[in-house]
């Protein structure tokens, strides 16, 4: 077997199990254990891959926070929320994360549509000064710089005591096996407790963030409900994450 051709069953075997062993991979594969952990590494000085003693794991997430982002355009980000609002009903609730997706978002709903946007993120709540048809519910808590939102206790409390039609978010990091996490654990704890107030789950978000983890769990992927992600994302991961009841959209 060739050294293109291993290295290609090694990243099919990382993205669809989470997790490889070097070991298991030299059997699997009828090389030697020396050769395989040459792959690995080298794979690794890639960044195809995260090397681990004995094996390897997806790549970890690397994003700026949002509050050093708030300055950049992103056409890709803005195609994706303009494909959202295919999802979106007259007279909906909707909770829309913190993030630059979900600003897009809330920059492209239209103005004679009568909705509620619930979120605690207070760029949000801004874009939708001119919306009169649109209430909008700013919730309160702590105030976390990094993500430009609200986390806590008082936050998630409020969350409780509300339902919401469709919850939009950006994509942190989804993996098939390892699911949809976040880079913080304050961000996290507010976006599982979304989920679970919320009837549907849609997620935005590019290749760059499909087969990596964060370091925060927030669900596994048969909890979400759509992905809207781009074009170029890489076919095997799309069908792994089609094949647990994930409906994506490609814009």
């Amino acid at each position: 077997m060739l050294l293109a051709e291993r290295q290609t069953l090694i990243l099919q075997e990382l993205t669809r199990k989470g997790r490889v062993y070097a070991a298991d991979l030299a059997q699997q594969l009828g090389v030697s254990e020396d050769t395989m952990r040459r792959d690995l590494n080298r794979l690794g000085e890639l960044q195809l891959l995260r090397r681990v003693h004995g094996g390897a794991l997806p790549l970890q997430l690397e994003v700026a926070d949002y509050a050093d982002r708030l300055e950049d355009q992103d056409p890709a980000k803005q195609k994706r929320a303009e494909a959202a609002l295919a999802f979106i009903q007259p007279r909906q609730t909707l909770l829309l994360d913190s993030g630059e997706t979900c600003r897009y978002l809330a920059r492209a709903l239209p103005r004679d549509v009568p909705l509620t946007v619930v979120s605690a993120c207070p760029l949000i709540a801004s874009e939708l000064v001119h919306h009169d048809k649109v209430e909008v519910i700013l919730l309160g808590g702590s105030f976390f710089k990094p993500a430009l939102r609200c986390v806590g206790i008082a936050t998630t409390n409020a969350l409780r005591k509300m339902r919401f039609d469709i919850y939009f978010t950006g994509a942190c990091a989804l993996h098939p096996e390892r699911g949809f996490s976040a880079k913080y654990f304050e961000e996290a704890e507010i976006m599982r407790v979304s989920m679970e107030q919320a009837d549907r789950t849609v997620v935005m978000g590019g290749e760059a963030c499909l087969g990596v983890i964060a370091n925060h769990q927030v669900a596994s992927i048969r909890e979400l409900n759509v992905l809207i992600t781009d074009q170029g994302a890489k076919p095997d991961t799309l069908q792994a994450l089609r094949e647990l009841g994930l409906d994506v959209v490609q814009v």
